[in-house]
Order: C-alpha cells, then structure tokens, then sequence
C-alpha cells in the first residue's frame, strides 16, 4: 500500500500550486462479529480508505477529505482546498508542514490475521456459547480482526508510513445478577485464545453472584490493568506543555518536581517490545522514547511544534502510546498486602469532574470484590467513585505484573500494571 500511497501523493504534490502541500491517508480494513445472548448478532466488513489533503495559502490552511477510490479527481480536489484555504481566516500560530525526517517504515501486518473469515470467528465462539447454555449464563461481546495502514506526505519531502494488522476479543458473562468482564489484543489472531478470555470472564461472573451492600468511603483498591489504563489515560490527555505553561493543568509549575511515588515511571517508546506503535503523530512529527515521570519525577510533557519553536523546545509529537513501567509482583502477592479493600475490574463512563486537579467520576463494573486480611472474601455491589490519577498515583502502596491493554476511552494500546493504590474515594454506592 505504502506504493499506491506514494504515487498518489506524488501526483497530488506536483499538481498543487498552493505554497505548500500535505497529503494524509487512513486505511481501515476491518471485520467485527458482534455477539449477544449466546449468539452470533451481527457481522460488520468495511475496507475504507480517507485521503485528506491540505493546502497552505500563505498563512491560511483549507482541507478536503473524501474516500479514496479508483477515480481521483485531483485538479477538482485541489481546487475545492485551495477555495477552502481562501475563505479561510490566517491562523495566528501557523506552522508550515513537517520537515523531511527519516522516519522507519514499519510493516506489523500478520496475514492470519487479516485474512480470517466470520465463519472461523464463528466457530471458535460456538464453544463459548455452548458452555454458556449450559451453566445458565449469557455471553456478549466483539470479536475484531482487520489492517491499519497510515500514510504522510508533503511539499517538503517528508514521508511516513505504518501500517499493523490488530485482532480483538471482549468478552461480558452475564449471571442474574452479576457480571464479568475480559479483553484481549495482539497483531497476531494465534495468540488471542477466546476460551481462556472467556473463562476469565465467567470466572469473574460466577463469583460476583449475589453482591452484598458495603458503604462507600475511602479503601485501598487493586485496580486490574484495564481499570489503570482508563483512569490514568485521563491524565495523558492533559500532560501538554502549553497547558502547564499557561496555568490551566495540575501539572503547571511541576516540571523537574517529584509528584508521584518513586514506584511510578511512565514512558512512550514505538519501538518497545511491550508496546510496539506508530513512530510518528497526526502531523508527521517523528516520535521517539521518552520520559513523562522517572521514579515520580515529572521529567516532560508534550510539546506540539508551535509551542515547542515559542519556547526554544523540540517538538515532542503526541505519540499512540504510554507505558507505565510495571514489576514481576502477582496479583495474588498484592492481595495479600490488603488489610481492608477491593478489587476492581475495570471502570466505565469516566467523565471529568474538575479538568485542573484531572478528578474523574465513573462507574465500577462487571468484578468488584472486597478483600480483608489478605483474602478475597467477596463480591460487592458497584460504587461510583470521584477521584484523580494525580492523587491515585501518588500514594501508590505496590505495583504488580502489566500487560498490554486497549482501554475503553481511547483507541490505542497502552502497557499498565496491577496497582495497589491507598485510600481510593468511593464515593457512593448503585443497587447493582
């Protein structure tokens, strides 16, 4: 694809007479089976690819995308950019396009996995929803397989290109009155294992049977990694410098200041075997391995290229990754450590309560287990809870074994531990 990419872009560049040029593209060839009530629902297949271009006009930007097809219409395509750009209005912090870098193309596609067929996914489901039929639960969730191609161009020679296959399970196991939850992903199909993500989930489900009521307060929590990675990619949505530097973030002033437990290092890498990624963002800007907190020292933040050239600084990109280095601790060593607490599956519906102190409000679900003296004694029903990663992160009691995970609120995998964290705020409890 990066070919076809790149004959296309060369016509459209050397057509373009605006001052300058940038072509993006996004292919997405997916397959989604979709099943509920221990069935099969619904099949989805899409194969679409977006061409945007842009054009500059002096300090004016105009943007057209459309769906690429076999049909380009480039001088029509250019025109109606170019139009776009003139009835526009000068951007006050304009920048010209990304200069030309080297940047590695990286081909991650694992033909398996592009190539799987609803009726396989079909069929490795119809062993889970038969044991589903038959200990009375029910069974819904997504089974995912496709290709992500991402293509950059432009007038100064820049060129960048990833492209990985993905595949996907999630998993919800429902009882009368309890439910279980479990996902997995990897770029290879062979290594998802459907039977062992159910049997998590049902696990989960049998022993969250009939909930008990327990009052809301300030526990120790364990949160499981998928509930780490979307509370704490809540704070990666705020970690821009421009923010800080302008007084609107938690982390203004902080730079240099040690604002977590020494435990917390969190880091991106494109390159890292934990949690491989595109090596460049949205722009084109090449991302590279970087420290945002080092032993609880906030050492960076993002910095986009017209905040970086206002401050002397090097852009930073805004990468598709973060990995929050972890330890080789069990889930059972962390139980251990808990006098009083919960454990928790995962979170839902987080929303912002205060954007500067990055406090989240949202739901538990689907595995909520309270432990005592070291033991999981059992399940509870769901809180709502009113707390910050910021405030999580600094009093961290252990940090146990990652893994890779996509989030529920953003589309990209990041690596999170199992996190002990003390005094977590649940702040009211639900009838679930």
């Amino acid at each position: 694809m990066i070919e076809k990419f790149r004959e296309i872009a060369k016509k459209i560049i050397q057509s373009s007479k605006a001052d300058h040029t940038e072509v993006f593209f996004q292919r997405v060839k997916e397959d989604n089976t979709r099943f509920g009530e221990s069935r099969v629902t619904q099949n989805m297949s899409m194969d679409q690819t977006s061409l945007s271009v842009t054009v500059h006009v002096g300090k004016k930007k105009g943007t057209l995308t459309t769906t690429l097809g076999d049909d380009i219409r480039v001088e029509e395509i250019l025109r109606r950019a170019v139009e776009i750009a003139q009835n526009n209005v000068e951007d006050p912090e304009y920048m010209p396009p990304v200069e030309k870098e080297d940047i590695p193309v990286i081909m991650r596609v694992v033909p398996d996995t592009e190539s799987v067929d609803p009726k396989t996914k079909a069929g490795v489901l119809g062993s889970i929803f038969n044991d589903a039929r038959r200990e009375n639960l029910r069974v819904a969730g997504i089974f995912t397989n496709g290709v992500y191609q991402y293509g950059i161009f432009n007038t100064n020679g820049l060129e960048a290109y990833y492209e990985t296959s993905m595949a996907s399970l999630s998993t919800t196991v429902q009882t009368e009155n309890s439910s279980g939850y479990a996902k997995d992903q990897n770029e290879d199909i062979g290594k998802i294992k459907p039977l062992d993500i159910y049997a998590v989930a049902k696990e989960k489900a049998i022993k969250g049977m009939n909930p008990k009521d327990l009052e809301p307060g300030f526990y120790d929590v364990i949160l499981e990694p998928l509930a780490v990675a979307d509370f704490v990619d809540f704070m990666l949505f705020d970690m821009d410098a421009r923010g800080a530097d302008e007084g609107r973030s938690f982390f203004s002033g902080k730079h240099g200041q040690k604002i977590f437990d020494e435990r917390v290092t969190l880091y991106s890498d494109p390159f890292s075997e934990l949690n491989p990624s595109m090596p460049f963002d949205n722009e084109g800007v090449a991302i590279k391995k970087i420290n945002w907190v080092k032993s609880g020292v906030l050492e960076n933040l993002y910095y986009d290229r017209y905040w970086a050239k206002k401050n002397n600084k090097k852009p930073t990109g805004r990468p598709f990754s973060l990995i929050f280095a972890d330890t080789e601790k069990s889930m059972d060593e962390l139980i251990k450590k808990v006098k009083r607490g919960l454990l928790i599956t995962r979170f839902w519906y987080i929303r912002y309560v205060d954007r500067k102190s990055i406090t989240l409000t949202g739901m538990t679900r689907d595995g909520l287990f309270y432990i005592e003296d070291g033991i999981m004694r059992y399940p509870v029903k769901n809180f709502r809870f009113n707390d910050s990663p910021a405030r999580a992160l600094a009093n961290v009691i252990d940090i146990g074994k990652g893994r890779r995970i996509v989030g529920e609120e953003i589309s990209f995998a990041t690596y999170m531990p199992t996190l002990l964290i003390k005094d977590f705020n649940l702040a009211s409890k639900t009838e679930f």
